[in-house]
């Protein structure tokens, strides 16, 4: 009796790292980072933003499918972590907030593309 590997490659490519999370990524807006403590921003991480009970809340997506939750503090003036034991540094500067979370970085602009 022989059995077709087909189906297996199947499951394996569907189960692999990221193999949705791409697709998912590219729905939001493209924003810069810089992951992990490098020092070059690249286009890699995707911003969705959103109202949560009457919160600003911006999600950041990870090319890693990871994610970054923050809300907008009521002056508007910073982006708070909402999750996580990380507490997020970050400052409007012009359209743009400028934000720090353990060793990624981000550039956010500060409203939505229309």
């Amino acid at each position: 009796m022989r059995i077709s590997s087909a189906p297996v490659l199947l499951l394996l490519a569907a189960c692999s790292p990221g193999g949705g999370n791409k697709a998912a990524a590219q729905d939001g807006e493209s924003i810069a980072c810089a992951l992990g403590g490098t020092q070059q921003f690249k286009p890699d991480c995707t911003v969705e933003r959103s109202a949560v009970d009457g919160a600003q809340v911006i999600v950041v997506r990870l090319p890693d499918g990871g994610f970054h939750r923050f809300e907008v503090s009521k002056d508007g003036q910073q982006l708070l972590a909402a999750d996580g034991a990380d507490r997020s540094q970050s400052a409007l500067k012009g359209d743009r907030f400028e934000v720090i979370l353990g060793p990624d970085r981000f550039v956010i602009p500060a409203h939505a593309k229309p």
